[in-house]
């Protein structure tokens, strides 16, 4: 009777929400990159020396790294920095670090911790404030011929919200949950012999995810432990040979299920009067598949073409109630090909790149409005985008202004679904008092044309999603981010959708389904103190 119950529960609840999405383009607010138009998901990402695995979704937006540069290379010297931030939507993150150099070593250590409702905005559980932190190490000693680093960090991301639901159906008191816990460790090192500079490189990641979100019937408890080694050699004579080993292991603890993927990858870089050549072959998952790149400027002309191979992310959104509905173990072995040719102009201060991108093998979900029988569930699709973009570079002697112009040609699962993108930014800086008080900063605008293309983004599976029913009004964005500098402090003010704070009429900010509703805007105040020796 009870698995009964929960099965009439678990449909009666995907049909109220399963139909809830998430625009690809909500002013970065659930972290989906935009790069040309394109949608930019399944991919590792970089933290520093740290790799960070795929399946860390928003990662970017929920932590941010300090920048030692110029720093002095010819003695022993010490810099920390210290930075607080408060704002709306209860934004509160306190960053700090510090980092020791000399001529035969360096040191830095850096810690953060960030409160924030802004990952889905007012509807955080008000007892429990979304929490992401994280402590880093990193050392670095310098050889004759070489060096060695290391680089430890552990991350932690924990939050607890509650949907705005307007429905007939009472869900009081259910809340959801999303959980990572993972430690990140890279060591390695750099000799040179002759002509020759070889790099070796481990990677590590240990990671825990518990995620248990009702409204879209996702419950699990996910391991990964995942090694990967890379070696690369270069020499005076634009030869680049890189390679690595990846093995990933992942256990889903609500099914005692788990799933092991490996990958090889080879390839080998060359610069020649008439472009630069990379091509090597990538084993995934039992398959062999070639990659290439070749890019060329013929003076004020460029061309770019590439053929990049990836394996599909691996999913664990099970119930036991629906297994016809679940993405199939076999999907993993599925390889992903992106195929990418852009030309590119450059005269003077304008630029111009047009952006063909085909993807093939990729993995999508059907969503149905009428019956739950109607789910196509998962499914594998092939698609393309096209798209332009046209810069304008304007300097001036104190400012300068950039305007970002993307045209989209036509819908895709890839692209955004804007047929017009438009970003308009003015850069100033000016100083008084013998320069001992600075300011700097940049105004910034964005237009959103409308979307009515039917295609949206799972920020929760972390795929695109296909809809019979979806819809975006064009929007606009004015954001200002300003820094004062009073000798070695730095105040800091940013905001975000502005418009929705001017005495005028009309609603300027992003519309989304009933479920997600973005903040309307994001005002935040800071400090940033640097300490020298």
């Amino acid at each position: 009777m009870t698995n009964k119950f929960s099965a009439v529960y678990f449909l009666t609840i995907s049909i109220l929400f399963g139909q809830s999405h998430i625009s690809y383009d909500l002013s970065d607010q659930f972290g989906v990159v935009l790069d040309n138009n394109q949608i930019v998901w399944n991919d590792d990402k970089k933290f520093d020396d740290l790799l960070i695995d795929r399946s860390s979704t928003y990662f970017k937006n929920k932590f941010s790294s300090f920048n030692f540069d110029n720093m002095p290379t010819d003695s022993v010297y010490v810099k920390s920095k210290f930075q607080y931030e408060f704002g709306d939507y209860g934004f509160d993150k306190l960053n700090i670090g510090l980092k020791k150099h000399s001529k035969k070593s360096d040191l830095e250590f850096m810690a953060m911790k960030k409160s924030f409702f802004g990952t889905y905005a007012e509807f955080a559980d008000q007892d429990s404030s979304p929490l992401s932190l994280f402590y880093k190490a990193d050392y670095t000693t310098n050889l004759s011929n070489g060096n060695l680093y290391f680089s430890v960090g552990y991350f932690r991301e924990d939050s607890n919200f509650l949907f705005d639901v307007n429905s007939d159906v009472s869900l009081e008191g259910i809340t959801n949950k999303e959980f990572s816990d993972f430690l990140s460790f890279t060591a390695g090192s750099i000799l040179n012999v002759d002509n020759w500079s070889y790099n070796f490189e481990l990677n590590h990641i240990n990671k825990y995810t518990d995620r248990v979100i009702t409204q879209y019937n996702i419950n699990h408890e996910v391991d990964i432990d995942r090694n990967r080694f890379n070696v690369s050699a270069k020499n005076g004579r634009n030869i680049s040979i890189t390679s690595f080993i990846d093995n990933a292991y992942y256990f889903d603890h609500n099914n005692q299920e788990g799933y092991s993927r490996n990958i090889l990858q080879l390839y080998n870089s060359n610069e020649f009067s008439f472009g630069d050549f990379t091509y090597g072959i990538d084993y995934i998952a039992d398959k062999v598949a070639p990659n290439i790149s070749y890019e060329a400027k013929f003076g004020t002309l460029g061309l770019y073409i590439s053929r990049k191979n990836k394996s599909n992310i691996v999913l664990f959104d099970r119930t036991q109630q629906f297994e016809e509905y679940l993405y199939q173990p076999e999907d993993h072995e599925k390889v992903q090909n992106w195929d990418s040719l852009i030309l590119s102009y450059r005269l003077l201060v304008v630029d111009l790149d047009l952006n063909f991108v085909r993807a093939n093998n990729l993995q999508a979900q059907y969503l149905s409005d009428i019956e739950i029988a109607d789910l196509d569930g998962y499914f594998s699709f092939s698609d393309d985008m096209l798209s332009l973009k046209t810069k304008v570079m304007l300097p001036f002697k104190d400012s300068k202004v950039d305007i970002v112009y993307y045209h989209n040609f036509y819908d895709s699962l890839i692209s955004s679904n804007r047929s017009d993108i438009l970003d308009l930014n003015y850069y100033f800086k000016t100083s008084f008092v013998n320069q001992k008080l600075g300011i700097d900063g940049k105004l910034s605008l964005r237009y959103l044309s409308k979307n009515d293309s039917g295609y949206s983004f799972d920020y929760f599976r972390n795929i695109p999603i296909s809809h019979s029913h979806i819809s975006y009004d064009e929007s606009y964005n004015v954001g200002l981010d300003l820094n004062v500098s009073i000798a070695d402090v730095i105040l800091t003010i940013r905001l975000k959708n502005a418009l929705d704070r001017l005495p005028i009429d009309g609603n300027y900010s992003l519309n989304n389904s009933d479920l997600f509703n973005p903040m309307n805007s994001l005002l935040s105040f800071g400090i940033i103190w640097e300490f020298d020796d």
